[in-house]
């Protein structure tokens, strides 16, 4: 029997932030950790993941689910260059890619579970519509960024609301009623005085309390890692906390403090040289930010060394609590 895919999806409300830089440098260093591992660009309307991998013109990608109607899949796994990491390419800029159809959704999303590897990385588009939160929705590790800015703030909290939001929605389906207290896609079919998760179990309680329970069960469960980018000083650090301190106040969700990522002129070296930051420099200060989040997230404890052109891994597991005697 093989064990379960791990499905990482990295997202955020705000475009601009870093998604794509750090899910390239995170599947990098899980696939010179031993993984195997597969890299997706799923920002159907401005794809550009290919780019920090060096790879200039993509011969196949998502877009062929758009072009042709069969779709041999390991066409689509193309090589990087990296030992143990394959790269789906977006859509490029095809017209309408990026509004594409939930038929289209679910093939792709049918697609990924049917792959064979230990690890799956969606770089997700910015925004909330369904098309992004539905994959960010099928991972088994979600990851949300921000900066420290309030405007990125606010936006990756209305992102962890929304799929928390649309999880609830979709166990919910067959309630028209329910619908139209979780799906606020169209306020003006919508109940907005639902908008938080107490509001909303205090309305289950009153309408439907058969299912409070299974509401509670949904909210539970529902734990995306957080990551900061760009932290500049200890200030920039409070960001991430607030973040936790508002999920927790309106949506009773835990979230999980991944780590951070200081900004630094290393990281946009190489993205200008289309080098994942982590095997440029794996010694750097935010290559070594970057192994404390993979160890978080894979429960190791990692370090990478550079000698001589080639980078050396040293891992070790973490044993559980219950197995330290």
């Amino acid at each position: 029997m093989t064990n379960a895919i791990n499905i990482i999806a990295v997202g955020g409300g705000k475009g601009g932030i870093g998604k794509s830089v750090v899910c390239t440098n995170l599947a990098a260093g899980m696939a010179l950790s031993g993984q195997k591992v597969i890299l997706m660009d799923t920002d159907f309307g401005a794809s550009n993941l290919h780019a920090l991998l060096g790879i200039s013109n993509p011969e196949h990608g998502f877009q062929d689910f758009f072009n042709t109607d069969i779709v041999d899949p390991r066409t689509l796994l193309l090589d990087t260059g990296i030992s143990n990491l394959k790269f789906v390419s977006g859509a490029g800029d095809n017209p309408g890619s990026a509004n594409i159809g939930s038929d289209k959704i679910g093939t792709i999303i049918s697609f990924i579970k049917g792959l064979e590897a230990d690890t799956i990385l969606l770089d997700l588009g910015p925004g909330t519509n369904y098309n992004v939160i539905d994959f960010f929705n099928i991972s088994t590790q979600g990851v949300v960024l921000t900066t420290p800015e309030m405007t990125s703030v606010m936006k990756t909290f209305s992102f962890i609301r929304a799929a928390l939001f649309r999880r609830i929605s979709l166990a919910f389906q067959a309630y028209p009623e329910i619908q139209k207290m979780v799906d606020h896609s169209d306020p003006t079919n919508a109940d907005m005085e639902s908008y938080t998760t107490g509001l909303l179990r205090s309305k289950f309680k009153e309408h439907f309390p058969n299912y409070t329970e299974s509401l509670d069960s949904l909210i539970k469960d529902f734990t995306p890692g957080l990551v900061v980018n760009r932290v500049r000083n200890r200030k920039d650090l409070m960001a991430g906390d607030n973040l936790l301190k508002l999920v927790k106040k309106f949506l009773e969700a835990e979230v999980t403090y991944l780590g951070y990522i200081i900004e630094s002129d290393r990281v946009r070296d190489s993205i200008d040289e289309m080098i994942p930051f982590l095997i440029k420099d794996p010694q750097s200060k935010p290559s070594e930010n970057l192994q404390q989040i993979i160890g978080a997230l894979t429960n190791t404890d990692l370090q990478f060394v550079k000698r001589e052109g080639r980078i050396f891994v040293s891992k070790q597991v973490r044993l559980s609590s219950g197995w330290e005697a």
